[in-house]
């Protein structure tokens, strides 16, 4: 016969779960649509910012867009051009830079001539055998394994190769309908006849200048080191460069890191090629002194070609 006891124990524990048990049934309904409520109000204030901020972005783009087009149409000289095209690019890779149409040049650079063939967007190693050495230092050395060129063509018509390099950001519909805005507005590049064998390339003035074919990677290298080295004059003397501006003796307050810069580049490259120009002493004096050869100061010695 079972206790009493048992018998009430297992009676309260039934009554209090049925209780329990109601409660929950009662509350449920309530506890949802309160909460349900809270989380669709908060959902909408989050989709509402999102479209604002979808809608910000759109704007944003749409104009840089716009500003990039009135650049490229407006654009006189084919260095404005490349500057241009290549600024924007930089919106949608981690390194770009803008190749125009040289076909003498790229019958033999493989990946190049893929595009010409295709006439589509190519992605290829970055190594010499795909591309060449002249256009590596160009480009300039990264992490990057590969690479995309996105020919900038309409019409049966080419007028360029965008080279880009994949990263944070990167986004190809955007590059190529950069190349797609690009098309048709690029200026003619001068059309004066040079001598068989020879190319020409943009100085660090932005004029052309016509060199043998076969000293074409010694420039594009020579003016790479250029560029680096006033940069990084610029980055590690800044108060130098500022003090050397004021005074108009730049020469005098950065002598020591000019004259070892120009001893290397003689080195490296007056020595090794007849066609060569002072390219450190053209970035001399566009960058640190503003186009104003009289800032460097009587004392600077000039080009070293």
């Amino acid at each position: 016969m079972a206790s009493p006891f048992v018998d009430l124990q297992t009676r309260a524990r039934e009554e209090l779960t049925a209780a329990w048990q109601s409660l929950l049934a009662q509350a449920t309904p309530a506890v949802e649509k309160l909460l349900g409520e809270r989380f669709l109000d908060a959902d909408k204030i989050h989709q509402k910012e999102i479209q604002k901020e979808v809608l910000r972005a759109e704007r944003s783009l749409c104009e840089r867009l716009n500003q990039t087009a009135r650049r490229l149409q407006r654009a006189e000289q084919l260095g404005e051009w490349v500057a241009a095209l290549r600024e924007a690019a930089a919106a949608f890779s981690s390194r770009s830079e803008v190749f125009p149409k040289a076909p003498a040049n790229w019958k033999s650079i493989p990946a190049f001539t893929t595009v010409m063939e295709t006439q589509d967007t190519v992605v290829t190693l970055k190594d010499a055998g795909q591309l060449s050495p002249a256009v590596l230092d160009q480009v300039g050395s990264t992490d990057a394994t590969r690479c995309y060129l996105i020919p900038v063509f309409g019409e049966g018509h080419l007028d360029a190769i965008l080279y880009a390099e994949p990263g944070k950001g990167f986004d190809r519909n955007g590059l190529e309908l950069l190349a797609a805005l690009a098309w048709g507005t690029m200026p003619e590049p001068e059309t004066a006849a040079l001598p068989a064998g020879q190319v020409v390339v943009k100085d660090m003035t932005g004029d052309n200048r016509p060199v043998p074919e076969a000293d074409l990677g010694q420039h594009v290298a020579a003016q790479r080191f250029a560029r680096v080295r006033v940069a990084e004059l610029l980055l590690h003397q800044r108060e130098h460069v500022e003090t050397g501006r004021r005074e108009r003796r730049l020469y005098v307050h950065l002598k020591d890191a000019i004259d070892a810069n120009r001893r290397e580049f003689r080195d490296r490259f007056v020595d090794r090629c007849a066609s060569m120009a002072d390219y450190f002493d053209q970035e001399l004096v566009h960058t640190l002194a503003h186009d104003e050869a009289e800032t460097m100061g009587r004392e600077y010695p000039g080009a070293v070609v």
